[in-house]
C-alpha cells in the first residue's frame, strides 16, 4: 500500500527571534513563481488595460498619497516612473507571486501545488491585481502572518508582512485580531506574539516615513474616522437628528434631511457627497467624524445594541456571497474617473475605454460566476471546519489543517472589521477568498485520493 504524505510542521527551530538561514529553494520552485506570476498578470492583460477599479490610478501615482495608502504609492512610485501603469501591477504580482511561492515550497513542503494552482485561478485571485490598495497586499500579508504563525519567521516575510499591514488603515485591526485569536493554536506564543508586535511597529514607521516625504509626520492617512462616520450614518441615519436636537450648530444640521437620504446609499458615496456639497475640508470632515463617532458611543445603552446589531449584520452581509463582479462597472461616463485620470495618466483614456472592464464585458462575467463561486466558498468552509474539528488533536503534525484553522479565523475577522469599517463591499471578502478555498480543496482532493487508495487496496485484496 502506497502511504499517503501527510503535510509536516517542521519548525525551522531557530534560537532567536527570526530564523536567518538559508531558504533551500530549488529550480522547480523559480518555475512555480513564474507560473504563478504569469496567472495573476493574466487577468489584467486578458483585460487590455493593467487597472481594474477607478481609483487605481491616484493611488499609484502619488508620493505620498495623502488619502489612504502613502507607502504603497512612493514604494511603487519609480516602478510606475520607469515602467508606468504596468510596471505598477507587475510589481504587485511579483509580491504576491513571491508569497504563494513561499507557502508552497517552504511551508507546505511542495505538497498540494495543483491544488493551490487550480484555487488561485477558481477564487479570482488575479482580478486583485488591478485592483487598489490593500485588494492585493490583504491576502500576501496573511499568508505572510500564517507562515509566521508556524515558526517560518525569515526577515523577508517579516518585512513583506509589515509593507501589506501598511497598505490599509483596515489591515491593522484585522492582523492584530486575527493573530490574538490565533495566538493559543501557536506552539510558540511569546515568539509569534513579540515578532507580530514587532511588524505592526514596522508598519508604522512605513507610514510615518512615507508621510515625511510629503512634509508631514504622521502615523496613518487621517481618514479612517471619515469612514467610520460614514458607515455609521449609513447604519444609523436617525444618529444625525438626534446631535441635531441636542447640538442644532451641528455642521450637517442645516443639511440633515440631505445627509439623511444620502445616507441611503454606501459609504463611500456618502463621504464624497457630504463633503462636495457642504464644501468641507478633509480636516473639517475628521473634526465632524470624530464628534459624530464619540456621540455614538458616549452613553450607555444608547447607540451600543444597535452598534452591535449592525456589526453583526454587516459582518454576515459580507461573508454571505462571493462577488467578483463588486467594483467592476465601467467608469466610462462618470466625469470623476476621468478627471482623476487626466490628473495622473491621461494618455491612458483611451485604452481604458477599449478595455474588458471600460466597455463592461468584464462585469457581465463575473456576475455569471458570482453564484457558482459562492457555492464553492460555502463549500471550502464547511469542509475547514469539518477538518479542523476532527484533526484538532493532530493539528501541530498536518500544516494543512492549520491553515484551515488559520483561514476560518482570519476570513470572520476580515469581514468584521472591514465590513464595519468601510461597509459592506464584496471585494474586501473575495480578495482573500484564497485563503479558505485552497485547504478546501486540498482536503477534499486528500480524501479523495484516500479514498482512491482504499477501493485499489480492496481490488488487490
Amino acid at each position: 500500500m502506497t502511504k499517503i504524505p501527510i503535510v509536516q510542521s517542521v519548525l525551522p527551530g531557530d534560537a532567536g527571534l527570526w530564523v536567518c538561514r538559508r531558504w533551500g529553494w530549488e529550480r522547480r520552485d523559480g518555475f512555480f513563481f513564474a507560473l504563478v506570476f504569469g496567472l495573476l498578470l493574466l487577468h489584467p492583460l486578458l483585460n487590455g488595460y493593467p487597472f481594474l477599479f477607478a481609483d487605481s490610478w491616484g493611488y499609484c501615482c502619488a508620493c505620498p498619497d495623502g488619502m489612504r495608502s502613502p507607502v504603497l504609492g512612493c514604494m511603487l512610485r519609480p516602478v510606475v516612473l520607469i515602467a508606468g501603469a504596468w510596471g505598477y501591477v507587475a510589481a504587485q504580482c511579483a509580491a504576491t507571486a513571491f508569497a504563494f511561492t513561499f507557502l508552497s515550497s517552504i511551508v507546505l513542503k511542495r505538497n498540494h501545488s495543483c491544488a493551490l494552482v487550480a484555487s488561485l485561478l477558481i477564487s479570482g485571485t488575479g482580478v486583485f491585481a488591478g485592483w487598489i490598495l490593500a485588494d492585493m497586499w490583504t491576502l500576501v500579508g496573511l499568508l505572510c502572518l500564517f507562515a509566521i504563525s508556524i515558526g517560518y519567521a525569515f526577515p523577508a516575510i517579516a518585512l513583506l508582512l509589515s509593507v501589506s499591514c501598511s497598505t490599509h488603515f483596515g489591515n491593522f485591526p484585522t492582523y492584530a485580531t486575527a493573530a490574538l485569536m490565533i495566538l493559543p493554536l501557536v506552539r510558540e506564543k511569546a515568539k509569534f506574539a513579540a515578532r507580530t508586535a514587532l511588524c505592526l511597529l514596522a508598519a508604522l514607521g512605513l507610514i510615518a516615513a512615507a508621510n515625511l516625504t510629503g512634509g508631514v509626520f504622521k502615523l496613518s492617512s487621517g481618514n479612517g474616522l471619515i469612514y467610520l462616520a460614514s458607515r455609521i450614518i449609513h447604519d444609523m441615519p436617525e444618529l444625525v437628528e438626534d446631535i441635531c436636537r441636542e447640538d442644532p450648530t451641528f455642521e450637517l444640521c442645516q443639511r440633515k434631511e440631505d445627509v439623511r437620504q444620502w445616507s441611503e446609499r454606501e459609504p463611500a458615496s456618502l463621504i464624497w457627497l457630504v463633503a462636495e456639497n457642504l464644501n468641507l475640508s478633509w480636516s473639517q470632515f475628521n473634526a465632524i467624524s470624530r464628534r459624530i463617532i464619540v456621540f455614538s458611543i458616549s452613553e450607555f445603552p444608547g447607540y451600543y445594541f444597535k452598534h452591535l446589531a449592525a456589526s453583526l449584520r454587516n459582518t454576515l452581509e459580507l461573508l454571505a456571497f462571493y462577488e467578483l463582479s463588486d467594483g467592476h462597472v465601467p467608469f466610462r461616463q462618470d466625469s470623476y474617473v476621468f478627471d482623476s485620470m487626466q490628473a495622473f495618466l491621461p494618455e491612458d483614456s483611451n485604452a481604458y475605454l477599449q478595455s474588458w472592464q471600460g466597455d463592461g464585458r468584464l462585469q457581465s462575467f463575473l456576475k455569471r460566476v458570482d453564484i457558482p463561486l459562492t457555492v464553492l466558498f460555502w463549500l471550502s468552509t464547511v469542509v475547514c471546519m469539518a477538518a479542523a474539528i476532527t484533526f484538532r488533536q493532530t493539528r501541530y503534525e498536518d500544516t494543512l489543517i492549520q491553515l484551515a484553522l488559520f483561514a476560518l479565523v482570519t476570513v470572520a475577522v476580515n469581514a468584521f472589521f472591514m465590513s464595519n469599517l468601510g461597509g459592506v463591499f464584496s471585494r474586501y471578502h473575495t480578495r482573500i477568498g484564497f485563503l479558505l478555498i485552497f485547504p478546501g480543496m486540498a482536503l477534499i482532493g486528500r480524501w479523495l485520493n484516500r479514498l482512491v487508495e482504499k477501493m485499489s487496496d480492496h481490488r488487490k485484496a
